[in-house]
């Protein structure tokens, strides 16, 4: 339906406003994605050139008018609503803290405890959950906001290289860091590629950022109490959110714009692990320093030594010196600063070797207090990691026994993460070894491995868009910072991105051993097997990458060029091609093979796939608002239950004029247009009959 057909003569139903409304979107998004402008210089600005794009009405119909004015006024009311539930729930987060240090005060150890304190602000945040889970599933501005929202901070971790938080990340996550809080090592376990390394180093640093601003906040909401004695506790929350907004914006702007100390200060130290990584490179290493005698005194200080050496022995010849004239004595005195100055300067300029010790990351760690990652674990020999017994498993604020060192406090925010690959039949890693399990129960091992993806149906055809997580950071990865996606031919493309996620999904489900043998899949009842390659997420963003949005090449070109073509093992690269085929691509329809009695014997280059040579014509690039792929990647949005006032008013004015809705006018239109045709064909007919 066209503005054209959306007459103030008629009654619009809702759905046909949302509908017109969505296309205005998406013709913003078109606008905002021309307008932008890499660089201010005056030669592009004059010779910039855009592909031709049709254009719609701009939005000068009163109805949509008043219902942008609506849904902006609805979705200001239920941001507020949001965000105060949000704030109540870090409220009493923040005392659940509080009650939670005091308990493991009061138990020493690493042990929460539970009181009626904390079982009370655990039932309020579950109250508060429910309550928003409640608002954004039944009002659609308020589902809008919240999703909008979540859009563009996946679009910004995206953009800033971090995790893009789907529900795997976000709760992997959570288990580390409240592992850490109770005191308790961390072992993350996976496959390559699945983001080990990055998600340890982002828990440690959130870690650190909740400690720092827990006690931040605490040490100012009790200045602010003592001078306002009188607040109410709805006072209290409000300076409670004042003080949060104001802290995380501080940390967030230190970790993007701070200095190098300032960002140190907060990053976890980093232990890079190998097979010859030693006992002494994780706590102290010792060396030989070619050192001055008196390396450590200042000149004044070496100045005041002569003095006293000269001194000393004046005293002590006293005697001898008075039998003696004057002129003799000022001679011997002269000679005697002379030796003194001389031995002095022989002594306290020669050099020798000296054994100096150079604190590492494992003790700076647990001396100030901040996390430490221990990367590739399982590659260090068990007898270097046997010294981090004690470490492991003494309490905050304890002391533990460090070789070569002694008895070191443990501080508070100090904690130990460990990361290293999963070894199976079909895949092993060279250099990594098992943990001894003595030494692995002092862990809490998480496996940390590739993000969820339904295999199954077509995008349309799902019925929880949110367990599509893989599809939702690739979404993310190609969106702009407003949250609008501009590619070719949308609702094909759309697919074929959903395909890539489910195949990169089969290809690590296979490489994890976890596909089961079906009758479908394997006739021979064997298990497929990957043994070096999979699509990992690091890879499957490099194919995006590229793809270019498909500028110049289709996504099965973009999948050879950006991973296929680069897989070393034969058999790897043939199950992946056959399984790239079933999820269509590769098509004999497009100039690709697959019929080569060399596949899967020897790695198949370019020219062996190819029946002819590659082209490829864009599609029409059009553009998608944010509206439009919240709805795709977090599923329909919630239902409005009734009209906005404002438009049951103007139905009200429009049925006093019995005016029909907009199907009715245009069917009766169509039918008036055909009867006129009709009696024009009647009437020539007549005048035909009456010049006979």
């Amino acid at each position: 339906m066209n503005e054209k057909n959306l007459s103030s003569q008629a009654i619009p139903t809702l759905d046909e406003i949302q509908k017109l409304y969505e296309g205005f979107l998406r013709e913003e998004a078109s606008q905002i994605n021309e307008e932008f402008q890499v660089g201010s210089g005056e030669f592009l600005k004059n010779f910039r050139k855009y592909e031709e794009k049709d254009r719609i009405s701009s939005k000068d119909n009163q109805i949509i008018k008043k219902y942008e004015d609506y849904l902006k006024a609805e979705r200001k009311k239920q941001k507020e609503l949001i965000e105060e539930l949000e704030n109540l729930i870090d409220y009493e987060n923040f005392f659940l803290e509080i009650e939670r240090n005091y308990n493991k005060k009061n138990y020493k150890g690493n042990f929460y405890g539970s009181n009626s304190a904390s079982r009370y602000r655990i039932n309020k945040i579950n109250e508060y959950r429910r309550k928003l889970k409640k608002i954004i599933n039944s009002s659609p501005e308020a589902w809008e906001f919240y999703y909008h929202r979540k859009l563009l901070r996946d679009i910004e971790t995206g953009y800033n290289k971090g995790l893009v938080e789907v529900k795997y990340v976000v709760d992997a996550k959570e288990k580390i860091i409240s592992s850490l809080k109770r005191g308790t090592p961390v072992y993350i376990i996976g496959h390559l590629g699945s983001g080990k390394t990055q998600i340890a180093r982002e828990a440690a640093i959130e870690f650190t950022l909740e400690n720092i601003i827990q006690k931040e906040l605490e040490e100012s909401l009790e200045k602010w109490f003592l001078n306002n004695k009188n607040a109410s506790e709805d006072e209290a929350i409000e300076k409670f959110r004042e003080l949060k907004e104001n802290k995380r914006n501080y940390y967030k702007k230190l970790l993007r714009e701070g200095n190098q100390e300032e960002v140190e200060n907060i990053y976890p130290y980093f232990i890079s692990g190998s097979y010859n990584l030693t006992y002494e490179d994780m706590f102290v290493e010792k060396t030989l320093s070619l050192e001055r005698a008196s390396a450590n005194e200042s000149n004044l200080e070496l100045i005041d030594e002569v003095v006293d050496q000269y001194f000393s022995w004046t005293k002590a010849h006293c005697k001898d010196l008075k039998e003696i004239d004057s002129k003799k004595q000022d001679l011997i005195k002269s000679k005697v600063w002379d030796s003194i100055s001389d031995i002095f300067i022989a002594r306290n300029t020669t050099y020798g070797t000296v054994v100096k010790k150079i604190e590492r990351e494992i003790l700076l760690a647990v001396k100030n207090g901040r996390p430490v990652i221990i990367d590739e674990l399982n590659t260090i020999a068990m007898q270097n990691l046997i010294g981090l017994n004690d470490i492991l498993q003494s309490k905050i604020g304890s002391r533990a026994y460090v070789t070569g060192i002694g008895p070191v406090k443990i501080h508070e925010g100090f904690g130990l993460i460990g990361t290293g690959n999963l070894s199976t039949e079909s895949v092993s890693y060279e250099g990594t070894s098992e943990l001894n399990p003595a030494f692995k129960s002092r862990f809490q091992t998480i496996e940390y491995n590739y993000v969820n993806q339904n295999t199954l149906g077509s995008l349309k055809n799902q019925s929880d868009n949110k367990k599509n997580e893989l599809f939702r950071i690739l979404i993310t990865r190609l969106a702009d910072k407003k949250g609008n996606l501009h590619i070719p031919t949308p609702s094909r493309t759309l697919e074929e991105l959903f395909r890539l996620a489910q195949l990169s999904r089969l290809t690590q489900e296979v490489f994890m051993g976890k596909l089961i043998s079906s009758v479908e899949n394997n006739l021979s009842g064997d298990l497929p097997e990957l043994k070096e390659s999979v699509l990992s997420l690091r890879n499957v963003l490099r194919v995006l990458d590229n793809w270019n949005l498909g500028e110049e090449k289709d996504l099965t070109m973009a999948l050879w060029d950006g991973f296929i073509s680069s897989i070393t093992n034969p058999k790897d690269q043939a199950y992946i091609l056959s399984q790239a085929l079933r999820f269509g691509f590769f098509k004999e329809s497009e100039g690709w093979t697959l019929k080569n009695e060399n596949l899967g014997k020897v790695v198949q280059e370019y020219d062996d796939l190819r029946t002819r040579p590659y082209e490829y014509t864009m599609g029409k690039s059009e553009s998608l608002s944010y509206l439009d792929l919240i709805k795709i990647l977090f599923g329909p949005q919630a239902e409005r239950k009734e009209l906005p006032d404002y438009l049951k008013e103007f139905k009200k004015e429009i049925e006093k004029e019995e005016k029909i809705s907009i199907e009715e006018y245009e069917e009766l239109d169509e039918r008036l247009n055909n009867l006129e045709h009709s009696q024009y064909l009647l009437d020539n007919l007549k005048d035909m009959e009456n010049k006979k």
